[in-house]
């Protein structure tokens, strides 16, 4: 009965399982997890000034990593996305 009750993404799933085409697993990020100000506006094709905006703006949060500012990746990347990251 559950079957029958599956969304149609569950269903293209349970389709996908049973030819034996299993769906990949999400890659790793790849490089560092938290980027230092440059590099995350050189990601996100930004100056190192918008940057001191958007973080002032609280659009992105910091990490202070042995007395420098670091941003999260994710952080970056849901942004550049559309998709901010809480």
């Amino acid at each position: 009965m559950r079957l029958l009750q599956a969304s149609p993404e569950q269903q293209a799933a349970i389709d996908r399982i049973l030819e034996g085409k299993l769906a990949p697993e999400p890659q790793p990020p790849k490089g560092p997890l938290l980027l230092r100000v440059k590099d995350a506006a050189a990601l996100l094709g930004v100056h190192r000034t918008t940057m001191g905006r958007l973080v002032k703006a609280g659009r992105l949060e910091t990490v202070e990593l042995l007395g420098s500012l670091r941003i999260r990746r994710g952080d970056v990347e849901a942004l550049a996305s559309g998709k901010e990251a809480k």
